[in-house]
């Protein structure tokens, strides 16, 4: 065992809660880039939180642990964006993952319902995507939305440059430093 290590393993103690705690040493770390905004993740919801904050002109640094966005909806290959309509013809989630969208209809790396065809009872349509999860709920077209996952990361990575947000890859989160609230 080295010495460093020998004085971390002399430095357990025993907190209030019973459980063991370790006293790390002081350090000195450099910083290596500020920000006024530090998104963590570059899932669905982190991408649209570093993306809106950078477009109103906020200095936006995006951290993601893996080497591309979308977390699950691309790494996990979880492909399906649920419903995004409540059953009647009006689209209840729109902004940024409807412009995700756009862009993935643009290429082609989209599959769902015309928007027109949202909230239809009609039988042939009923039939047709009934057959795709979440697409048919209680007899109405449902805005739901199947996407290629591959395409989607080279999407949000567009997006993300587009907007001006500083994109750290293969990062993690580990502290925050805060000056003036």
């Amino acid at each position: 065992m080295s010495a460093e290590f020998n004085h971390h393993i002399s430095n357990v103690e025993d907190n209030t809660y019973g459980a063991k705690t370790i006293r790390e040493p002081a350090q000195d770390v450099q910083i290596f880039k500020e920000a006024d905004v530090v998104v963590v993740g570059g899932g669905p919801a982190g991408i649209a939180a570093a993306v809106a904050s950078a477009r109103n002109g906020v200095q936006t640094i995006l951290l993601e642990r893996y080497g591309h966005l979308g977390g699950l909806a691309s790494g996990g290959l979880v492909t399906l964006i649920m419903p995004m309509s409540d059953g009647t013809n009006t689209p209840q989630i729109a902004g940024i993952c409807q412009e995700v969208i756009d862009r993935l209809d643009a290429v082609g790396a989209a599959l769902h319902p015309r928007m027109e065809d949202i909230g239809s009872g009609k039988a042939e349509l009923v039939d047709y995507w009934g057959t795709y999860s979440f697409c048919v709920i209680d007899g109405k077209i449902r805005l739901s939305v199947f996407m290629e996952p591959e395409i989607l990361k080279y999407i949000l990575n567009d997006m993300v440059e587009e907007a001006g947000v500083k994109l750290l890859l293969h990062s993690l989160f580990v502290n925050t430093l805060v000056e003036d609230d």
